[in-house]
């Protein structure tokens, strides 16, 4: 399973998500119809001398909202909520689960949401996140 599909999977239990709106991964139409999980530049790699390896995994998670009367508010809550969330998750050690050999250490937003596009009615919003795993490597210890 890629990592992508992996937070996706994870995303989905998030509580306060809309029923009727799916998480995509990459996608995101111009009605407030879905959520998306999408991939960001900037994926950092540290090697220890066994080969061992930490993965600072940047993703960004957004949607089309609806801008009206209270509404800009109600959805900057939601997305300090879904920060709060991650930290929660992060805390308790309830994390995304990976391919074998790698393990989810931390999930947590990175910033607060932003509006990255306005239309007349809708804007569409994203927070910035990141996942960081380790990747360890089993070695043959045959003495």
């Amino acid at each position: 399973m890629s990592d992508i599909k992996a937070v996706q999977d994870f995303l989905l239990s998030y509580q306060n998500l809309e029923e009727d709106r799916p998480v995509w991964v990459e996608m995101l139409g111009e009605k407030p119809l879905g959520y998306t999980v999408f991939l960001v530049p900037g994926k950092q790699v540290e090697e220890d001398i066994l080969g061992n390896k930490t993965v600072s995994y940047p993703f960004g998670f957004g949607a089309v909202e609806v801008l009206a009367d209270n509404s800009a508010l109600q959805a900057a809550e939601f997305y300090e909520e879904f920060a709060d969330w991650l930290d929660e998750q992060t805390e308790s050690g309830n994390l995304p689960v990976l391919d074998t050999g790698k393990e989810a250490i931390s999930i947590e937003a990175l910033d607060t949401a932003t509006i990255v596009e306005r239309a007349e009615k809708t804007g569409v919003f994203q927070i910035l996140c990141r996942l960081i795993y380790e990747v360890r490597l089993e070695r043959n210890k045959t003495l």
